[in-house]
């Protein structure tokens, strides 16, 4: 499947994203007119991608917002809250609330709306950072930030529906900035394909790295290193946009994945899916899952029955190259306090 839907449908599809990449055109020829874009009164950082499913956006948010407290600014997470239901808490909003609990989150399709509100209330806010914002284009942002995985192949993609591109890849030239993920070194011929869409190098090359495991069982919690996947026989259940990026990396560090799952991003769970998964869990002696996918499945495990501990692999961001550059350009909109005084 080289799309969000099975190859079969290409006579139909095809012409359709031809339609869907004329409307993306109109739009953005509507929001190059700055009387449509509204201005926040603090500077906003756009954390973005051109393809459907997931890049490392939410590593690279937290990146982004831990340097923005580490100099002494106090930032905002806006997002849109992909797959919440009413009156629920997106994946997204609480993995950010769990591991960022300093920072407030403002989840809502119209963020400029919902930033205005918030911010009229929360004056010692100095800068916001969308999350997942390219596209979001009636909010002006001061730093536009689009991501690249390198484990796709972005440029060979089909426009949607047919394939994964929210939008042409001649549209980095309207970005500050390309940022690679998922790399453990510069790629020249990506940098080449980058180079010739933005007009620019990327800015930054980065790589996903693995703090800890958070290990969960009928025992607790615990931190543990990631060294102690080697050798184990798992389930894996990875409710995110690349999932094959995530299970390439489980085997990098030795781990033999019995049963795969697949599951949608912003999967939602029962508690009859779990009970599944415990029936085929015979050879396997943990069920991995991502940080998104453990927050809507702790409240539906009992520990009484459930006989698999649950591993979550902690990614964090780690810029190998460019980070200085990096670190410039976002201090070039968010100055340093000490610096503002």
């Amino acid at each position: 499947m080289s799309g969000p839907l099975p190859d079969w449908t290409l006579p139909a599809t095809a012409p359709a994203s031809w339609l869907y990449r004329g409307a993306i055109a109109w739009r953005n020829r509507h929001y190059n007119d700055a009387r449509r874009v509204h201005r926040l009164n603090v500077p906003v950082i756009s954390v973005g991608n051109l393809t459907t499913g997931g890049v490392g956006k939410t590593p690279m948010v937290m990146w982004i917002v831990q340097h923005l407290l580490s100099i002494g600014r106090r930032p905002v997470i806006a997002l849109r809250g992909y797959g919440a239901g009413p009156g629920e808490l997106s994946d997204e909003e609480t993995e950010y609330m769990q591991r960022l609990p300093e920072v407030d989150v403002v989840v809502h399709p119209d963020r400029y709306q919902a930033l205005s509100g918030y911010l009229d209330q929360r004056p010692e806010v100095d800068c916001a950072v969308l999350d997942d914002g390219f596209q979001h284009r009636q909010l002006h942002r001061d730093l536009d930030l689009v991501l690249v995985d390198a484990t796709r192949e972005t440029w060979r993609e089909r426009m949607l529906p047919a394939g994964h591109l929210r939008e042409p890849v001649r549209n980095l030239n309207r970005a500050d900035a390309v940022l690679v993920t998922r790399c453990t070194d510069v790629d020249s011929a990506l940098s080449e394909s980058i180079q010739a869409a933005h007009g620019r190098p990327a800015l930054a090359w980065c790589r996903h790295a693995w703090t800890h495991l958070d290990w969960y069982d009928a025992d607790g919690h615990s931190q543990r290193p990631a060294d102690e996947l080697d050798g184990l026989r798992a389930i894996t259940l990875l409710g995110v946009g690349n999932p094959g990026a995530l299970r390439a990396q489980l085997e990098r560090h030795g781990v033999t994945i019995v049963q795969d799952h697949p599951v949608r991003d912003h999967q939602r769970y029962t508690r009859a899916q779990l009970d599944a998964l415990q029936v085929d869990s015979a050879e396997a002696s943990a069920l991995i899952v991502t940080g998104k996918d453990w927050v809507k499945i702790e409240p539906l495990l009992d520990w009484t029955s459930w006989s698999m501990p649950v591993i979550v692999p902690r990614v964090s961001l780690d810029v190998h190259t460019g980070a200085i550059n990096f670190r410039a350009m976002l201090e070039s909109i968010c100055p340093p306090v000490e610096s503002m005084v």
